[in-house]
């Protein structure tokens, strides 16, 4: 149920960004380099990678949350490698940013070091992927609501 879910919430920021099927996988905790990920984005294969053991512990929202944040950077990675396909949506010095971010990516949640946490959430392709997830998680919510 919770796979369908996260497969259904990757497609459906897809849609809204206009990016083509992203590859979803799923793994346990035990695949990722941190126990604290929830789900990666792999810029080499346009792949979201969810921890199922993270995934059978969250509710449905964090599940949602977290594909929408990753579909955003897959939405971020492809505007650096094809930008006439995005032509116009977002500005040079925003992709720009991007990129600088990408080639230069802090890593999440090193246990015990809240400067390498701080590096991490104040990079631009966090910033606008929580931005976009929390976004789109509240019009999703309040169109379901009505």
């Amino acid at each position: 149920m919770k796979k369908h879910l996260a497969l259904a919430a990757v497609k459906y920021a897809s849609k809204i960004l206009g990016l083509s099927e992203i590859e979803v996988i799923f793994r346990q905790e035990s695949f990722f380099n941190n126990s604290e990920i929830n789900a990666v984005f792999n810029d080499k294969y346009y792949l979201i990678i969810f921890n199922e053991d993270w995934m059978n512990q969250v509710t449905k929202s964090e599940i949602i949350i977290t594909a929408f944040h990753e579909t955003r950077h897959a939405y971020q990675k492809a505007n650096i490698e094809f930008p006439e396909y995005f032509m116009g949506r977002e500005s040079e010095e925003t992709i720009n940013k991007w990129q600088k971010d990408f080639e230069n990516y802090k890593g999440p949640l090193v246990k015990g070091n809240s400067l390498i946490d701080l590096q991490y959430i104040n990079q631009e392709i966090e910033i606008d992927a929580i931005k976009f997830a929390q976004q789109h998680l509240n019009l999703m919510l309040k169109d379901y609501s009505m």
